[in-house]
């Protein structure tokens, strides 16, 4: 079961993998991007990667606190899973 904090901060760092990525894919030309990375090409392929790692983080927060939820709602009486 997980807490409510630790998803607080998976859903943030979610967001934030998000977000950076989009900003590389809308300004490939920044002062980050130029300085860590080669080329243009370079800073829009790691933009698409934090997107879809933001995405896939996030998917897999929602489904952790959805099986959390279920399980609280529907316990076994004795708390043992079978």
């Amino acid at each position: 079961m997980q807490n409510k904090p630790f998803a607080i901060v998976n859903a943030l760092m979610a967001l934030s993998y998000s977000i950076i990525g989009i900003l590389l894919i809308l300004n490939p030309e920044s002062n980050f991007a130029q300085m860590m990375l080669p080329s243009k090409g370079y800073a829009y392929a790691l933009g698409a990667l934090l997107v879809v790692y933001g995405l896939f983080r996030a998917w897999r927060t929602y489904q952790k606190n959805k099986d959390d939820d279920d399980d609280e709602e529907y316990g076994y009486y004795d708390g043992r899973k079978e």
